[in-house]
């Protein structure tokens, strides 16, 4: 056993090969397979947070978390690593899976000697930085993608990432998002034109919405039937475009009902079609209990 733990750390700390062309290299064989799921010709990326914990005192990376999620057994504060992953949906559309594509070390960098930027312009939030890993891979694989995430991720920043790097020869940014909104969020229409005879700009916002009041009129849903955690049934789904204060443009806004209840979607693709919107949700389902599993059939 102690033979193969010296074996095992020559191995990762060898300079003979470099990680980021293992990593592509890794990346280009699980493309190659074709068996990736793809919705309106992008891949689907899964990407979440995993708080490991870890008792060793002078282990690299450990800090003081706090657990906030509902499905973890876990204590609300402890000693442990913070990991972000990042995960490609392959199968089917009826059973998929997600393949590990990537994991880091989000917090701690300190403890494995490296030092964060001190401008808070440059340093990216626990947020972006999964955004950042599923940006890497579309841009070294050059394969536009969606990447599915929890409410946790639902901050402009997210968005603004995304949205940064842009594809000349594909014509349409490298990757959109797909995150669960919060209860609590609220969206604006466009303001009506101006008179002209008042003072001032233009005004941008108008009416303010409350996205959970949506749900007070079923007449503007549409029924679709999906596969939810493997069982078929009726999901009334509906969505409208609407404009976002903390990022000041626009997003598309699902509102879906279901038999777990009412949920509020945020996508930065406009042009997601009603049909389209439950599929690109598909892959949530299998990592995080708080997206359901859509499937249109």
């Amino acid at each position: 056993m102690r033979a193969a733990i010296i074996a095992c750390s020559i191995f990762f700390r060898s300079k003979a090969y470099r990680y980021g062309e293992l990593l592509a290299t890794w990346h280009r064989y699980g493309l190659s397979q074709e068996q990736s799921v793809e919705v309106e010709g992008r891949c689907v990326l899964l990407g979440d947070h995993t708080h490991v914990v870890k008792d060793g005192g002078r282990m690299p990376g450990v800090v003081s978390l706090r657990e906030t999620s509902e499905t973890q057994r876990k204590p609300s504060y402890f000693r442990g690593q913070c990991w972000g992953a990042v995960g490609l949906v392959v199968g089917s559309v009826g059973a998929c899976f997600c393949l590990p594509l990537e994991l880091r070390i989000h917090q701690g960098f300190r403890h494995i000697g490296l030092d964060e930027p001190h401008d808070k312009h440059h340093c990216l939030s626990l947020a972006e930085r999964v955004v950042q890993m599923a940006l890497a891979f579309a841009r070294g694989q050059d394969r536009p993608a969606w990447l599915v995430l929890d409410a946790f991720f639902s901050t402009a920043g997210v968005f603004r990432l995304a949205r940064s790097v842009y594809s000349i020869a594909l014509k349409q940014p490298y990757l959109h998002i797909l995150v669960k909104a919060k209860k609590n969020y609220v969206a604006y229409f466009p303001a009506p034109p101006k008179a002209p005879h008042r003072r001032g700009p233009q005004p941008f916002y108008g009416d303010k919405v409350q996205l959970m009041e949506c749900f007070d009129h079923p007449h503007l849903f549409h029924t679709v039937t999906c596969r939810v955690y493997g069982h078929l049934e009726a999901v009334q789904l509906m969505s409208v475009p609407l404009l976002w204060k903390p990022l000041g443009d626009w997003l598309l806004f699902i509102c879906a009902i279901t038999s777990r209840g009412p949920i509020v979607l945020m996508s930065s693709d406009l042009r997601l079609s009603g049909r389209n919107e439950a599929r690109a949700t598909l892959g949530k389902g299998l990592a995080v209990s708080a997206f359901p599993l859509y499937v249109p059939v």
